[in-house]
């Protein structure tokens, strides 16, 4: 889908649109709860979205934060919704899966943020013609600062596209791709931020060795890696372009930057991110099965 296709999908929040559709999110964790979040910032109405959370003292917190409301069962969640938002463990779709076809409403939008499972998957175990969106989002999304990459399943048009970015826009960055593409991007964004926090470990525990308190070097890591992400972004200069702009021939960083690289960096960086990749295609078949 080209880049322009991405940024056409009609809003259904704005005044074209009667309401917005009706929303169950069948798992009211960390990324459960974020989608909501998401989507009430995005304008949706609170009376029309429902969870689905086995832990009570959760989808009681859900409720009081967001004025929604708790189903009993996902059969009773998913009833009238015509969204339905599947944010379980993927070790537990399955079996989710199997509530919700007993009450899906005919032509519901089904939105997966589970890792590794392929839209055919859900495809399989909803009534014939069903639409699935597969996303991978990841945490920052918790902060309004994720990256999430969608992709259509076999029955899922662009307006269907349409409604899952905008109501995942609230959470950050939302591109479309192809679904073959997804376990390249759970290598690159949706793994990506654990990469962050080991480096941030690392460099800190290097400010440690040389004399820093263990707070302020972790502070000074952390806000010079959002600084220059966010200068990354906002220069629109490469990261080729911005390294070399700080890398003074006989100076400090250049001399980092070469024992970095005598140390292996990039061999590291893509061994972590092929090892994702490939984990990612292993869970499909292990979950799928």
């Amino acid at each position: 889908m080209s880049d322009e296709a991405v940024h056409t999908h009609q809003d259904p929040t704005e005044s074209t649109t009667p309401e917005p559709p009706r929303i169950a999110v069948v798992g009211g964790g960390v990324m459960g709860g974020t989608i909501i979040t998401a989507v009430r910032v995005a304008g949706w109405p609170a009376e029309g979205i429902t969870v689905a959370e086995k832990d009570t003292a959760r989808a009681g917190a859900l409720e009081e934060a967001h004025g929604i409301h708790a189903a009993a069962s996902i059969a009773d969640a998913v009833e009238d919704a015509e969204v339905i938002v599947i944010a379980v463990k993927p070790q537990d779709a399955d079996s989710a899966l199997a509530e919700i076809a007993t009450a899906y409403k005919p032509g519901a939008l089904v939105i997966t943020v589970a890792a590794g499972l392929p839209t055919a998957f859900y495809e399989s175990r909803l009534p014939d013609g069903a639409p699935v969106v597969r996303s991978m989002p990841n945490t920052p999304a918790i902060v309004a600062r994720g990256a999430t990459a969608i992709a259509p399943g076999s029955h899922a048009t662009s307006q269907h596209l349409g409604v899952a970015e905008a109501m995942l826009r609230a959470t950050g960055l939302v591109v479309t791709v192809a679904e073959e593409d997804l376990d390249a991007v759970t290598a690159v964004s949706g793994s990506g931020p654990a990469y962050f926090y080991a480096v941030v470990e690392a460099l800190t525990e290097a400010g440690v060795a040389h004399g820093l308190d263990r707070e302020l070097a972790t502070q000074l890591a952390a806000h010079t890696f959002v600084g220059a992400a966010q200068l990354l972004m906002e220069s629109g200069d490469t990261p080729q372009k911005l390294r070399r702009r700080v890398s003074s021939p006989g100076g400090t960083t250049i001399a980092a930057l070469e024992a970095m690289e005598h140390a292996g960096l990039q061999g590291v960086v893509s061994a972590g991110a092929n090892a994702a990749a490939a984990r990612s295609r292993e869970l499909a078949q292990e979950l799928g099965d």
